[in-house]
């Protein structure tokens, strides 16, 4: 394997997948909103109605990101659109789903 080779596959894996980044961050602003939302005392209900539209930046760059990457494997646009929104909802979901533990515990999310 020549010198070139194995730099350029290097700095392709030092690099990341972009997915996975934008899921990371994704999920770290959500998990400061979240227990922003639990130090604040907000009822499970509110939480619920403010969860759709929290970390609004971060989850665009992850359906950004999930898009290309189901579109550079051949997948039609459409379809690519509907596995991010589906996926990223889930996502919120999961935070939605367990705010009431945390609040009624109260410990923190991420702890």
């Amino acid at each position: 394997m020549s010198l070139t080779l194995m730099v350029a596959l290097a700095m392709s894996m030092a690099q990341g997948d972009p997915v996975d980044s934008a899921r990371k961050s994704f999920n770290a602003c959500l998990t400061t909103f979240t227990n922003a939302a639990l130090e604040a005392k907000k009822t499970p209900a509110d939480f619920t109605k403010e969860a759709s539209s929290a970390c609004a930046a971060e989850k665009t760059a992850l359906m950004d990101a999930m898009i290309k990457s189901e579109m550079q494997y051949g997948g039609k646009k459409a379809d690519a659109e509907s596995y991010a929104t589906e996926e990223t909802q889930m996502i919120i979901d999961s935070y939605v789903g367990s705010y009431g533990d945390y609040l009624s515990s109260n410990i923190r999310h991420g702890n």
